[in-house]
């Protein structure tokens, strides 16, 4: 078979696998994993900021928004499209667009945080959007920063300067799930590239070449069964699964030793 065909074919693969990642997560479920915290009144405003995988659709992150709104109730939370819906390939690769939008982003948060200096603000990115998340967190002016940056299957390369460039920008920690299992961020980022334009496997696969104190990795194990996670890019989307190991990183008295202790706790459906 040619080479040209053989390339097609894997965007073709490729593309399929992404657009099936756009799906619906179904109906919003609800799960207990443990006491629900109370936002104090000094916690009340904040802002987190969701940035979809490469498909750039909000639809499939609909769970996942609805849960994030009813445990912040006085959050503004918003899903920003960084890319042109469905065309995965093209926003994977479009590099100098993508860091002409991470400035962007970067600059209208510093205008935010200007004007709220002690309010909480999360960035979340998902897939492409974490690898646009990291370059957003670097892109932003000196001296400012967000609260928690977290990081689900990232495509972004796992020997990017996170001590260096994004964690000066952090003021809590930041959190990045990772599964060497999910062949999006493994074989897809392989053969396609990373955000940064790399062709290897991604952070979001491997996890972070540098450890860093205030990174927190949490990688996929077999014990992520049972909360509804087989270790595959769209698992992510599970709603058992945020539930135990992706909302609590959302809770703002959540510190880094209370993470991992809700992670190791489980949660039954409501």
């Amino acid at each position: 078979m040619p080479n040209s065909t053989r390339s097609v074919l894997r965007a073709l693969a490729l593309l399929l696998v992404c657009a099936a990642a756009t799906a619906a997560d179904g109906p919003v479920r609800h799960f207990d994993c443990g006491p629900t915290p109370v936002v104090a009144p000094s916690q009340a405003e904040g802002r987190l900021l969701i940035l979809p995988g490469v498909g750039n659709t909000r639809f499939h992150l609909a769970g996942f928004v609805a849960a994030a709104e009813a445990q912040l109730p006085r959050f503004d939370v918003e899903v920003r499209p960084w890319g042109v819906p469905f065309m995965t390939i093209h926003n994977l690769r479009a590099h100098e667009r993508n860091v002409a939008t991470a400035l962007g982003v970067a600059a209208e948060i510093a205008d935010w945080r200007r004007a709220h200096p002690d309010a909480p603000f999360y960035l979340v990115g998902y897939s492409g959007g974490g690898g646009m998340a990291t370059l957003v967190t670097a892109a932003l002016p000196d001296g400012v920063s967000i609260d928690r940056l977290v990081l689900v299957a990232p495509a972004i390369s796992p020997d990017y300067p996170l001590g260096t460039e994004v964690m000066p920008h952090v003021r809590e920690y930041a959190v990045n799930y990772a599964s060497e299992r999910d062949l999006q961020v493994g074989w897809g980022t392989r053969t396609f590239g990373t955000i940064d334009r790399k062709n290897t496997a991604s952070a979001g696969a491997i996890g972070f070449a540098v450890p860093h104190e205030r990174l927190l990795e949490y990688r996929w194990s077999e014990a992520d069964l049972a909360v509804g996670h087989a270790g595959n890019h769209l698992a992510y989307l599970s709603a058992r699964w945020q539930a135990a190991k992706l909302l609590p990183v959302l809770d703002p008295s959540v510190g880094p030793s209370a993470l991992r202790a809700s992670w190791a706790r489980t949660c039954k459906e409501s």
